[in-house]
């Protein structure tokens, strides 16, 4: 589950100073959860680039919500809803890279690759269950879907034609 191994006194204390106003404190924040945060974003949007923008303004949209950090779940959680929310409508077929002609030995890098050219919807679910941990209902929420069953059924589809494709020779 996303945010769990946070040390939850410091970062409550740092939430605590930030809500005051202390933006020292909200940097320490930021510093905190930053690769998490971009990792997550640079998944879903498949561009560095445009990572590193919806990152530094998730970043200013948690600043400006920061008074409403519900204590109630982990700030990293809290933190990484706000970048997918940032990030979604950001996310469009143009983001996708081109798949190269031959696909590296390496199945990892091979893996990565057909992660990021997997079309906007289908990489955002698998980013989102599979690498982040977030449940269906959470999914269809930041998706605007009004039930889970198309997403559990991309999500099948998706590891699927992952597994087929990394295992071929």
């Amino acid at each position: 589950m996303p945010g769990k191994s946070e040390n939850t006194n410091y970062v409550n204390y740092l939430v605590e100073l930030s809500q005051a106003g202390r933006k020292n404190a909200f940097f320490d924040l930021c510093e905190i959860n930053l690769k998490s945060v971009f990792t997550t974003v640079y998944r879903l949007t498949a561009d560095y680039n445009s990572a590193r923008s919806v990152t530094v303004q998730a970043f200013l949209n948690a600043w400006e919500e920061i008074k409403e950090y519900d204590y109630k779940i982990p700030f990293a959680l809290w933190i990484k809803q706000i970048a997918v929310n940032t990030a979604i409508p950001k996310i469009n077929k143009s983001s996708m890279i081109k798949l190269p002609d031959e696909l590296p030995d390496d199945n990892k890098k091979k893996l990565e690759t057909l992660i990021m050219n997997l079309d906007y919807v289908r990489r955002t679910i698998f980013v989102l269950h599979d690498l982040e941990g977030y449940d269906y209902n959470k999914i269809a929420e930041f998706l605007w879907y009004d039930n889970t069953d198309e997403i559990i059924t991309a999500l099948m589809e998706t590891r699927e034609y992952l597994m087929e494709a990394v295992c071929k020779k």
